[in-house]
């Protein structure tokens, strides 16, 4: 079983190669965009960019999450994988309304140029390489249980929608449509601020201590149940960190036993608990039946 430094490890990993790869294709779609003269490359380019962005802001949350608890944080630094989320969706928001709004500028006027063959290769080209990195990272997002990972992961999905939009509105530019160029612009924009206002949800869920799956808590149970002595489970509280998870447990055990005893299976518990993946701390407190 990966334990969770191990999880941030290659999380961290997967986040900086996302952001070499990110930093190449936001340099090609704007050089290949401005020089094709392709408004819609330029606004995936764009998107690229806050891409790079967003990887760096997951890169450093998940640097400053595996920094133990001290006295100011007894609980860890795991929510700065929230914080993080937090950036990468306003870097996306602001890029979108950006994008946006040159887009519809660029429809009041006439577009004589035709965007150059070449940014359509470059387009179609980048939605392969996108969707690769997409189906690598929720790989890992999934192995790990990031939740910013996992946010990178869906923006490359969206990064694979908007360079098929691209693609699609520089063919119909180059098929006498000027407009399909800013159209498409317009599109891709609409797609990033979309996307950056989900993620922000998912941060916020975070931060306000949004509780474990379904099915987190239901292993928890199973595994409480399991341990000598725990007649019944009155309350599982769960609260999510990050990568991590934080439980707390009311047990009900006789009555009769010494509190030595009671003490005891509490501390089985507890060590049960934590052998399930992703579990940072587990505190138990003990009913009478």
């Amino acid at each position: 079983m990966m334990d969770v430094d191990g999880q941030l490890q290659i999380s961290t990993r997967s986040a900086f190669w996302g952001a070499v790869g990110n930093f190449f294709l936001m340099a090609l779609k704007l050089i290949v965009g401005v020089m094709g003269n392709s408004r819609a490359l330029i606004a995936d380019g764009v998107h690229s960019g806050a891409d790079l962005g967003s990887s760096i802001a997951v890169i450093i949350g998940l640097k400053v999450s595996r920094i133990p608890p001290d006295e100011s944080h007894n609980y860890g630094h795991a929510k700065a994988e929230a914080v993080a989320q937090k950036v990468v969706a306003l870097l996306l928001i602001l890029a979108g309304f950006e994008v946006g709004s040159g887009a519809i500028r660029a429809l009041g006027r006439v577009h004589s140029q035709r965007p150059d063959f070449l940014t359509l290769i470059v387009s179609a080209g980048v939605m392969l390489i996108k969707w690769v990195m997409y189906v690598r990272q929720k790989r890992m997002a999934l192995r790990t249980g990031s939740h910013s990972l996992m946010a990178s992961a869906l923006d490359n999905r969206m990064d694979v929608i908007s360079s098929g939009i691209t693609t699609a509105a520089i063919l119909g530019a180059q098929w006498g449509l000027p407009h399909f160029d800013s159209y498409g612009a317009l599109a891709v924009a609409a797609l990033i601020v979309w996307l950056g206002v989900e993620i922000f949800s998912q941060a916020a869920n975070d931060l306000m201590d949004r509780a474990a799956s379904t099915e987190t808590v239901e292993s928890i149970r199973d595994v409480c149940l399991n341990v000598n002595g725990v007649k019944m489970i009155d309350e599982i509280r769960t609260r999510v960190a990050g990568t991590q998870v934080l439980v707390d447990l009311k047990i009900v055990v006789d009555s009769n036993l010494s509190l030595l005893e009671a003490h005891g299976i509490a501390h089985r518990v507890k060590d049960a608990v934590m052998n399930l993946p992703r579990i940072q701390d587990v505190m138990v407190h003990v009913n009478p039946d």
